[in-house]
Order: C-alpha cells, then sequence, then structure tokens
C-alpha cells in the first residue's frame, strides 16, 4: 500500500473509489464522473493536496481536500474506504501521510462533517485530533405555510455578499461558504424583498436541484413573514420537494421557522474542526 495526491489519478477511478466507499452509507451517495468533477470545482477541491490509498494500482481509499483561496483553511469534503480494504486503519494512514503536507503548505484549521449516526467515523476523527464544534440539521419537504402579508419578491443579478452577510445570525457551513455560492455559477438564482430600499431578507437556491443554500431575514423584520414569501416563491419555482443542508443547530429561531413553515428534519451531522 502506499499514499500519494491525485493530481494525476484518472476521475473514472476516483469516482469508482467513492461510490464504492458510499454505497452503504446512511443516504447512498453515487457520482458520476460529471458530477463528481462538478463537486470538485464547486467546492473548491484541491487534488493536488487531496490523497489516495494505492494498492497496486487500486485506488483503495481517498481524502478530498478543499481549501480556501490562501490554503490556511481546509476542509475533508469526503474520506473514504472501499469494504474490501476496511479494517486496515487506511482513514488513519491517509490523514497521517496528508496533515504534515498541508501543514507545510500553511494550513492551520481542518474542517469536516460526520453524519450524527456514523460513531465509527466520529471516534476516528476524535482519535485524530478533531473536535465537535456544532451540530448541523437538514430539511425537507413542501412548503405549507402561505406569507400572510404580500411581498414584492425581487431578482437580485448582482449584490455584495459581505452586505448580506450582515444579515446572518451564524456562519454557513463550507458548502454553503459565500465563495461555493459563487463557485455554483449560473445554477443559483438569487431574490431578495426590500423594505425602504434596503435588503431586508434574502435567499440563494437551485430552482434545478430544489435545494437552497442561503437564505437570511434582517432582526428587525422577523416575524412578518418575508422569509415566508420567499420560499414560497422558492417552491412554486421549484418541481419537488426542498432541501437545505448544514443548519446551525445552535439557531432556535432559523430552526423553529424552517419547521414551521412545513420542512421535516432529514439528518444532522457534527462540524468538526482541528487546528494544525
Amino acid at each position: 500500500m502506499h499514499f500519494t495526491t491525485l493530481e494525476h489519478t484518472p476521475i473514472s477511478d476516483i469516482t469508482a473509489c467513492m461510490n464504492a466507499a458510499f454505497a452503504e452509507y446512511e443516504i447512498p451517495i453515487q457520482w458520476t464522473d460529471e458530477s463528481l468533477l462538478q463537486k470538485i470545482r464547486v467546492e473548491d477541491i484541491d487534488l493536488s493536496i487531496s490523497v489516495g490509498a494505492f494498492d497496486n494500482g487500486t485506488l483503495a481509499g481517498v481524502i478530498l481536500i478543499g481549501a480556501d483561496e490562501n490554503n490556511r483553511r481546509v476542509w475533508d469534503g469526503g474520506t473514504g474506504v472501499i469494504p474490501a480494504y476496511r479494517g486496515q486503519k487506511l482513514t488513519e494512514k491517509m490523514f497521517a501521510y496528508v496533515l504534515p503536507m498541508l501543514r507545510q503548505a500553511g494550513a492551520q484549521l481542518m474542517l469536516l462533517e460526520v453524519l450524527e449516526n456514523n460513531k465509527g467515523a466520529y471516534i476516528v476523527y476524535e482519535r485524530l485530533g478533531f473536535q465537535a464544534t456544532r451540530l448541523l440539521h437538514a430539511y425537507k419537504g413542501d412548503i405549507t405555510a402561505t406569507a400572510k402579508t404580500h411581498y414584492t419578491i425581487e431578482l437580485l443579478n448582482s449584490y455584495d455578499a459581505d452586505e448580506l452577510a450582515k444579515l446572518w445570525d451564524w456562519q454557513p457551513a463550507w458548502q454553503q461558504m459565500n465563495q461555493r455560492i459563487t463557485n455554483r455559477g449560473a445554477s443559483v438564482t438569487t431574490i431578495c424583498v426590500r423594505i425602504d430600499g434596503k435588503i431586508a431578507a434574502y435567499a440563494h437556491y437551485d430552482s434545478a436541484a430544489c435545494r437552497v443554500h442561503q437564505f437570511a431575514v434582517t432582526k428587525e423584520h422577523r416575524r412578518n413573514g418575508l422569509g415566508t414569501a420567499l420560499f414560497r416563491h422558492i417552491a412554486n419555482a421549484c418541481a419537488g420537494p426542498l432541501l437545505i443542508i448544514n443548519i446551525d443547530a445552535g439557531s432556535e429561531n432559523t430552526n423553529s421557522f424552517l419547521q414551521a413553515i412545513g420542512l421535516q428534519k432529514h439528518i444532522s451531522q457534527y462540524e468538526m474542526m482541528m487546528e494544525l
């Protein structure tokens, strides 16, 4: 068994490894080469700092690693070992290979997410030095609430992301951070409600995937139906149930709102962090 980075590995080999590794996942995930390349692009995954475990040419395990612009913060975008190679501590060995490389590249912090019910993986990550920082919920379903007040929904073709961030109560997880929204390009639609000329609520969503990536309502205008109006508009633009992931469990306002408009808790996962 030897370990090396993945920049020279055919995408078809990485896809096959990931599909085998995640086939028995709590929510089975399967990629095509095209969808995995899309994940790599959107999540800022860098194959030159991602690692694979190879056994005589067979890719037995991978860690896909994303990095922010200055490489100080990195993210585990997928760790998987195919069933035939489990029980050999390949996850620990891949981390042992890649962590010194990440530190040398200037990384100071590493993030990952692990399903709440995946106790085995959680224990492994704890042993490696990760600590749980928060619990994240995913919600799915149909919007049953109706806005009591009519609001004009405006399409935002351009916006100041820093200004929108002032509406937040909590920081998005890696996949919902502003850079990842930008990476998604034309698949993302951004809408808002203005009050007295100022943005009082907004949402980023993908109508084809029926997924909401970000939303927020400014504090002084909450409980007035703005969020409901946004979600009703999104639901009308989508062909199926809406999905929104990585909602901070510590935000009572956000979670209560999503449940009140008809969404149901889907899965939960821990965000974990390790200083490098």
